[in-house]
């Protein structure tokens, strides 16, 4: 299938954007342009610049800032037109596969109708939104037409097979017991877990168990020494002194947050937020130190 470039090759080398996004029936290589794949009977048109951290502000205001917590890269932006009815493909660039999780698990809800297409897709009226490797593919429409429905699934196929990478969600999300969890609930958070800049980033879940609605978080440090910095950047915060934070469960009275049961093993810390019943919280801890054995 024949494709066309969404910049000219010019263009690309003057502003030093040479990212890859592979058509349809290529391998992905850092040192080519994005391509969007062609579609029978449809017009591809290309008139979007390519958006990047300075400007993304131009095209999506007020969200952005959202994006570029998720170390946001490039946008890259085509119209499918035929006739009098269009719609529209997003290709948003993430550092890693992480962030771009990140923000689609942000943008997503549990009662949205899910799709096996990249790492999950979700499809509701008038749009598909997709994860497929460090890519956040967004295809929309104004139209209320079965045969734009169709085109946009097409191309949404076609632009998930053109990615080469990875292709499921993050590991730490298997850490999450399965006991009580929601569904299509897991979230990772980039920054100010909790509202706190000293936690930095965290994956969260919302769980129901006994009647009760709390989450679950884990945070992921490179090594134990970097969770022993955090821990004891809360206890000054949460005015525990004299003792220094040690592996196993710790207890921390957060003024903004309530009392957290935190359990710290190596180089991951487990908490339950909203949880006011200690009994149950104690029991959701243990069945992540099992998870751990």
């Amino acid at each position: 299938m024949k494709h066309k470039l969404i910049r000219s090759e010019i263009s690309l080398l003057i502003t030093g954007i040479l990212v890859c996004l592979p058509g349809l029936r290529t391998v992905a290589r850092e040192t080519e342009p994005i391509t969007f794949p062609e579609l029978d009977g449809w017009e591809i048109m290309q008139e979007y610049p390519v958006y990047n951290p300075g400007t993304l502000w131009d095209y999506i205001d007020g969200a952005a800032d959202s994006y570029l917590s998720y170390s946001f890269e490039e946008l890259y932006i085509a119209e499918y037109v035929k006739g009098d009815i269009s719609f529209k493909v997003e290709i948003f660039k993430h550092a890693t596969p992480l962030d771009a999780f990140g923000i689609y698990s942000t943008e997503r809800s549990p009662g949205f109708s899910f799709i096996d297409l990249g790492i999950q897709g979700y499809r509701e009226e008038s749009l598909i939104h997709l994860l497929a490797d460090k890519y956040y593919i967004k295809v929309r429409t104004h139209e209320k037409s079965e045969e734009v429905e169709d085109a946009m699934m097409s191309i949404a196929n076609s632009v998930v097979v053109s990615i080469a990478g990875i292709d499921h969600f993050p590991e730490t999300l298997a850490m999450f017991p399965e006991k009580g969890k929601k569904p299509e609930t897991e979230i990772y958070i980039a920054e100010n877990f909790l509202g706190h800049s000293f936690l930095g980033s965290a994956f969260a879940a919302d769980y129901s168990r006994e009647n009760k609605n709390f989450k679950l978080f884990i945070i992921v440090r490179e090594n134990k020494e970097e969770c022993l910095k955090l821990l004891n950047k809360y206890f000054e915060f949460a005015g525990k002194t004299g003792k220094a934070p040690e592996e196993g469960d710790i207890h921390i009275n957060d003024k903004y947050n309530g009392e957290i049961l935190i359990y710290w093993h190596n180089d991951m810390i487990f908490g339950t937020i909203d949880l006011e019943d200690k009994q149950l919280q104690i029991r959701v801890i243990s069945e992540i130190k099992e998870l751990l054995e």
